[in-house]
């Protein structure tokens, strides 16, 4: 088990677009690919955007019939063209599940860790997929790196137990231990290495079990927030306290960092409601779309760029998606 403390939070941020060099040969599945001839050629210097972004209709449900023609970007308010649709259910996904261990959490752990790992073996395609656990405090542990192997994992989840290790231990650092996962895991060593392997073709999400206070963090709200943005991963949260005691959930940090990011936030009443929990953000990741456009504005100003997917005809649904991106920064 490797530990974090507060010192050890990276402060380099990685301009990352995730999908900076992304399905280049996923073609959305209704309409021909494109020949070499149509096809953009990609440089170093090439600046394609991804979107990945999640519908769902009135009732709550995700919508999967979606065509590139349905679809619409606008940067900034600027409409985009699209160069790249496509659904991402057969990519390989990286997930991190960091755990709130602070004295509000102390009963929940028993009922969290048979929810997970009924996410983990259900949703997850063992050989295909990654995911890795974390819990903090004042101090973030990880208790088991990026792994495909279902087993690791589970003897990770089930070794695990809360210890009461005095007052003194109680400070939470909510933010740091988002940033960690982020640094240290899904855009770490490990996680870089497998984007390369598999091409950049891959989706990476964040689930945050906690009750989403924050204490004693050197990060903050914003940053954690940016960090996630320019590295296209998704935060899902499962908000709770102490045993479903809801009175003390910070809903609305739980709520900014999901929206923001592309994710959502649950706050579930009991234990059926914490396993329909994981079950949702599950066909979550399960159904969604990518869209990949060159902007056309290219200048390299390190700004923030706010995004909107609209589905054309189609008022009722709803979709979610990142809230923007930085720009690449000219040296």
């Amino acid at each position: 088990m490797r530990a974090y403390g507060e010192k050890s939070v990276r402060g380099t941020v990685l301009v990352l677009l995730w999908g900076g060099l992304l399905f280049s040969s996923l073609g959305q599945q209704k309409a021909p690919s494109p020949t070499p001839e149509q096809e953009p050629v990609l440089s170093l210097e090439s600046t394609l955007v991804d979107v990945v972004f999640t519908v769902t209709d009135e009732r709550n449900r995700p919508v999967t019939d979606l065509t590139r023609e349905d679809v619409r970007v606008l940067e900034d308010g600027v409409e985009q063209r699209i160069e790249f649709f496509g659904r991402t259910q057969d990519l390989p996904m990286l997930v991190a599940l960091v755990v709130d261990f602070s004295g509000s959490q102390e009963f929940n752990w028993p009922k969290e860790r048979a929810a997970a790992e009924r996410f983990f073996s259900r949703f997850f395609r063992w050989g295909k997929d990654y995911a890795a656990l974390l819990t903090f405090r004042s101090v973030t542990h990880l208790q088991c790196g990026l792994t495909s192997s279902e087993r690791r994992l589970q003897e990770a989840l089930q070794r695990l137990v809360r210890e009461d290790t005095g007052y003194a231990s109680q400070g939470t650092a909510l933010y740091d231990a988002i940033s960690i996962a982020l640094d240290e895991v899904l855009d770490g060593t490990m996680g870089q290495r497998l984007l390369k392997r598999f091409e950049h073709r891959v989706r990476r999400a964040l689930i945050l079990i906690t009750d989403g206070h924050d204490t004693s963090s050197r990060r903050s709200e914003h940053e954690v927030i940016a960090r996630a943005q320019r590295a296209g991963i998704l935060i899902y949260a499962i908000g709770l306290s102490d045993s479903f005691r809801f009175a003390d959930v910070n809903a609305r940090a739980l709520d900014a960092l999901t929206t923001l990011t592309g994710g959502r936030a649950y706050y579930p009443e009991n234990d059926r409601a914490l396993e329909e929990a994981f079950h949702r953000i599950a066909e979550d990741l399960s159904s969604q779309f990518l869209v990949a456009y060159y902007p056309t504005n290219t200048a390299r100003d390190g700004r923030f760029r706010r995004l909107h997917v609209q589905i054309v005809g189609r008022p009722n649904l709803v979709v979610r998606h990142r809230a923007g991106y930085f720009a690449p920064k000219a040296p």
